[in-house]
């Protein structure tokens, strides 16, 4: 009787180990995706530029518009001399994407010598919009400087982010 237990013990534990796997284990498939697309870039191709201009012991602005049009408010007097235009952007990115722009709300033009000039109102010839079937687009943009009165003379100059989406 006891050989007969202690065989009976053996085969039960001989059982287990060698049971197989699967009777412990359990698995799952999943599915596993990804959307690759055309990565989005934009790329300055000209400055925003206000060209020459003079001021006076009152304040005033000078604008330019995404038409190229330039018409300044107060004492400022816009100089025939000079070149003046919006800032020109390209877009390349997936074809018949949507997108949106963000521009700044103001940026501060310096002179080297600690004088600022405020930029703000900017504007884009396109804030929102689907790319070409090329995936490509072309905008411009516009803005507003601000002088105080007897602004300080010379050459201002500074940067302005424009931020790119997928929407």
């Amino acid at each position: 009787m006891k050989v007969y237990k202690l065989a009976r013990s053996y085969l039960a534990i001989m059982t287990l180990l060698f049971m197989p796997v699967s009777g412990f284990a359990a698995s799952a498939v999943s599915t596993i995706n990804v959307s690759v697309t055309h990565s989005l870039s934009i790329t300055n191709v000209s400055a925003l530029e206000f060209g020459s201009i003079s001021v006076s012991s009152t304040a005033g602005t000078v604008v330019i518009g995404t038409d190229g049009m330039r018409f300044s408010t107060g004492g400022v007097t816009i100089n025939p001399s000079g070149n003046y235009t919006p800032a020109k952007f390209y877009i390349e990115g997936k074809p018949n994407a949507n997108f949106s722009i963000k521009l700044p709300n103001t940026v501060e033009l310096r002179d080297g010598y600690g004088n600022t000039i405020t930029v703000d109102h900017f504007n884009a010839s396109v804030e929102s919009g689907t790319l070409d079937a090329r995936g490509v687009l072309e905008f411009k943009v516009g803005g507003q400087i601000n002088l105080d009165p007897n602004q300080s003379t010379g050459e201002y100059s500074g940067t302005m982010v424009v931020e790119l989406n997928y929407s």
